[in-house]
């Protein structure tokens, strides 16, 4: 069986749409395929011309092949009563954006359901299923897992993804967002290293504030990624 790898485009949301589909689209043409984007599905503030048109953007992208995974609810998190002490650090350590970091057990609930009502309401109806679940920053509590299973959705953490029949592939990612400068170069190392490894589903995650900052090294990472035999999926094809 051919190694494959994920190309995964989080923080995909209304307020930068508009601004991040040519990014995805000259993505596309340098994997030579769609690939996995993560919606925020939440609208709240944004007026209804951009709601529209990113409605329609999530339409077309879906026409086209992408793969469309829900990537919480509003990313950055709101009070939520009973949030654990570890849940409090990991909201600090990423600025507020840990949504489901340490929630109680009905807190998560809720939190989940609210994104997926949002994500019912940009696509009109409840038959666009999301491909995936990923909390924002990858921080999360010990009920999310398996209240996303029961959605039949597929869960991801920092380090693996399990499938809603419980299939676990063991997933080192890649990601250079909010990582002091010294780190970046390591961190694409990293990523040219873990699509070398003879196992896993190694990921590489990008950011729209990675884009024009870090393009090339990101170009020239998924040519390193196709190049040492790996082939691109998607987490519909898991």
């Amino acid at each position: 069986m051919a190694r494959k790898f994920l190309l995964c485009f989080h923080d995909f949301s209304v307020w930068n749409y508009q601004k991040m589909l040519p990014v995805l689209e000259q993505l596309k043409d340098l994997a030579g395929a769609p690939f996995s984007i993560l919606v925020i599905p939440d609208t709240e503030k944004a007026p209804p011309e951009a709601v529209d048109g990113f409605r329609e953007a999530l339409s077309q992208l879906k026409d086209d092949g992408f793969d469309l995974a829900l990537h919480g609810y509003k990313h950055r998190a709101e009070f939520s009563q009973g949030r654990s002490y570890a849940g409090l650090i990991a909201m600090n350590l990423t600025h507020g954006e840990a949504e489901f970091a340490g929630l109680s057990e009905y807190e998560s609930s809720r939190i989940l359901h609210a994104g997926i009502d949002a994500w019912n309401k940009l696509f009109g109806d409840s038959t666009t299923k999301p491909s995936a679940f990923i909390p924002p920053t990858w921080y999360s509590n010990k009920f999310l897992p398996s209240q996303v299973h029961a959605e039949k959705m597929i869960y991801e953490d920092r380090y693996a993804i399990v499938t809603a029949k419980r299939k676990r592939y063991a997933s080192p990612v890649a990601s250079f967002a909010g990582i002091p400068n010294f780190l970046v170069n390591p961190a694409f190392r990293f990523g040219e290293f873990i699509q070398k490894i003879p196992f896993g589903l190694p990921r590489i995650a990008l950011h729209p504030v990675d884009f024009p900052q870090h393009e090339k090294a990101i170009h020239n990472l998924i040519r390193a990624a196709l190049g040492c035999g790996r082939k691109l999926t998607r987490y519909k094809d898991l």
